[in-house]
């Protein structure tokens, strides 16, 4: 009797398992039905440290700045990053904070995510991503990072945001090849990230099936450092004379 329950269970996980779940997934589904590769944030099998790619300083500087509306550049603070991570070449006077991030870089991957945050991004998701840049620096493994970001949060140095805003990524996430020292290509379109701590795509009625014959439907987006406390809800931008870059 005990084999004919256990064969029944075995049988019962085996069909949950097989079964197509149309849910997206936060960490990466957002970007990857646009993307060649996958961009979820998961360690390698093995730990290894991220080779950082840096950018001639000016180059950084128009790339980061490109991520936002026009209108905010000129007044927006602005960070590059260095041999030891991320530092501030600009202090602004809007509230917005512009740097190229480069968290996907401890996976290993090679894209650069320019972004422009608001004054509630720059003040709790920004603090994240500088010392994800001072770890990419110290060629620390994703591991590693992902454990000090968790610490950050539990030990309350790092904070979700706390009310709505948004994020800029008016370039959308680019590929750079240091050989021609050009960006090659650009892997994800412009779009707007509004802040959404702890939202699912389930909260939003957002199933894979929908974003795979809509792609400009808002989706949530959770592959960053930090997770579901600096998840967005990601909305694709229009085409705009005014975001030429």
């Amino acid at each position: 009797m005990r084999f004919v329950q256990s064969a029944l269970l075995l049988l019962i996980v085996g069909l949950t398992a097989s079964a197509t779940d149309t849910r997206p997934n936060e960490n990466f589904s957002a970007r990857k039905p646009l993307s060649p590769r996958l961009t979820e944030t998961s360690a390698p099998d093995s730990p290894q440290a991220a080779t950082p790619i840096f950018l001639p300083q000016q180059q950084e500087i128009e790339l980061a700045l490109s991520a936002g509306p026009e209108h905010l550049r000129l007044e927006a603070t602005v960070y590059v990053f260095g041999k030891k991570g991320y530092e501030k070449i600009r202090s602004g006077k809007n509230g917005f904070t512009c740097m190229v991030n480069r968290d996907g870089n401890q996976i290993g991957d090679n894209d650069l995510k320019p972004t422009c945050w608001d004054a509630e991004g720059s003040a709790t998701i920004v603090p994240v991503m500088l010392r994800v840049g001072e770890m990419l620096a110290q060629r620390k493994t994703a591991d590693e990072i992902r454990q000090d970001v968790d610490r950050g949060f539990s030990e309350g140095r790092f904070v979700s945001p706390r009310k709505t805003g948004i994020a800029y990524m008016l370039r959308g996430d680019v590929q750079y090849d240091p050989k021609t020292m050009a960006i090659s290509k650009t892997l994800f379109p412009p779009h707007y990230m509004i802040y959404a701590p702890g939202v699912t795509n389930a909260d939003i009625g957002i199933n894979m099936d929908a974003y795979k014959r809509h792609p400009s439907l808002p989706l949530v987006y959770a592959g960053y450092s930090g997770g579901a406390r600096t998840a967005y809800i990601i909305v694709m931008a229009a085409e705009d004379k005014g975001h030429l870059h």
